[in-house]
């Protein structure tokens, strides 16, 4: 056997031990070499991956990059993907976006408005700090013209409504419809008559008041009521003239 003859023996066998036993990780001639830890052979390397559809395919963001699944950046499936903001769908993509919670083509919700930092606040012009002009009142965030509860009067001993009284009620069903705020209506009396009876006269003019509000449209379940007879007047000389003022209910938003 010549010498020729001898190298070119020993090469085959070295070929066949290679192949034989294989390569050794991370090193690969083709997948089966990757198999046993669920990996890839790429460009003679074990890998996680070769192409986007051996990553996690039940999340649209999930691609492979350099042989490693990871996020497409920008890339989100929901808003908690997006702390910051919210996950915009893009048109003809399974995956979205994030972006800010609002812009020119994600308006916010009715009753909300996008500020200069692209969130959503309420939608409002005045409150606790931010008070409404003169002749004005905040109801819901907004200054509403002349939207104000007044008191109602009564005649001696009586819990109905007067004729002359009935546009102040009116005008108080429909600021507090406009509210959309509970009321709390107080009963008062004059001085005359005893504790009791005053008490008791006063609550049914806080009845008689929540029962034209309520013909009004008034939500029932936005009214309480609360009697204070004689203990709280908003006149203190006897006489007709002061006793009038006294012989009333007024009205409370919550």
């Amino acid at each position: 056997m010549t010498a020729s003859t001898k190298v070119a023996l020993l090469f085959a066998s070295s070929l066949v031990m290679w192949f034989g036993c294989g390569p050794s990780y991370p090193d690969c001639f083709n997948d089966t070499h990757c198999k046993s830890r669920n990996e890839y052979c790429v460009n003679g390397k074990c890998a996680q991956c070769r192409d986007d559809s051996q990553c996690n395919m039940a999340d649209a963001c999930s691609i492979c990059n350099s042989g490693r699944c990871g996020k497409r950046p920008g890339c989100c499936s929901t808003d908690a993907d997006c702390p910051n903001g919210r996950c915009w769908k893009v048109e003809g993509k399974p995956w979205g976006e994030c972006g800010a919670q609002c812009d020119a083509n994600h308006p916010c919700p009715p009753g909300y408005r996008c500020n200069a930092q692209g969130v959503c606040e309420p939608d409002v012009e005045c409150g606790p700090n931010a008070p409404c002009p003169n002749g004005y009142t905040c109801v819901n965030g907004k200054c509403i013209a002349g939207c104000a509860l007044k008191p109602v009067l009564f005649d001696y001993n009586e819990s109905r409504i007067r004729l002359d009284q009935q546009d102040t009620m009116n005008a108080n069903a429909d600021c507090i419809k406009s509210r959309g705020q509970s009321v709390r209506i107080e009963g008062h009396c004059d001085e005359r008559g005893t504790e009791e009876y005053n008490m008791a006269l006063g609550e049914r003019r806080v009845d008689g008041s929540k029962r034209y509000l309520v013909n009004a449209g008034v939500s029932s379940g936005s009214l309480s009521g609360i009697s204070y007879g004689e203990e709280k007047p908003a006149c203190s000389d006897s006489g007709e003239s002061c006793w009038a003022q006294n012989r009333r209910a007024e009205f409370i938003a919550q």
